[in-house]
């Protein structure tokens, strides 16, 4: 009797999206691809640069040590791409791999009396920028005040980037830049920092 085990692999560098999807493709069966600016919104803005970069996919195997190696075989495969990426365990939630230098960014709206024209562009601007230091994704929630009227009592939830480094330094730095980049786009901003959390 065969067993099957589904798995969500996130990916971090998207200019190698094809080269991935090729070695998922060869291995697993049932591949099914969604966009973290898409995956991550019911309601999400639209964008002509959107990657398909979170897959689905289940591992069919005749026992667990076949399926292990099919498993094994598929991160060998991807580690030589030498790009950053996250696995989960789709049945029990396990982390099969982590990403070790990143840190999720929140933008928080408290101190703002309503939101300025064109922040929303500004913001968008950083998803998928890729800088000397790392790699930033945004994700945005669900609603977002209009822009240039009062936000009063609604409340408001938090803007997130993820930020994607291959060293605790450059991590450091691009904290420091993506923070200096937000700020700019309104003083008023709240900034916090927060650990990385996968797929829910």
């Amino acid at each position: 009797m065969s067993i099957k085990k589904k798995f969500s692999l996130a990916i971090v560098d998207v200019e190698k999206i094809e080269e991935i999807n090729k070695i998922v493709i060869n291995h697993a069966s049932n591949v099914q691809q969604y966009s973290s600016y898409l995956y991550f919104n019911l309601n999400p803005i639209h964008s002509d640069e959107v990657f398909m970069d979170i897959t689905f996919f289940q591992l069919n195997s005749e026992n667990e040590s076949s399926l292990n190696k099919e498993l094994n075989d598929l991160m060998d495969e991807l580690n030589q791409l030498n790009t950053g990426y996250a696995i989960r365990d789709e049945n029990t939630h396990e982390m099969i791999v982590e990403i070790e230098h990143v840190v999720a960014l929140f933008i928080k709206f408290d101190n703002l009396e309503y939101v300025k024209e064109g922040t929303y562009e500004k913001i968008d601007a950083l998803n998928y920028l890729k800088t000397e230091f790392g790699i930033c994704k945004s994700y945005n929630p669900n609603f977002r005040p209009i822009e240039n009227t009062p936000i009063g009592d609604k409340e408001v939830r938090p803007e997130s980037i993820y930020l994607f480094a291959d060293t605790a330094e450059d991590l450091s730095k691009l904290k420091e830049l993506i923070s200096e980049k937000i700020l700019e786009i309104d003083p008023n901003f709240e900034i916090e920092f927060a650990p990385f959390i996968f797929i829910d």
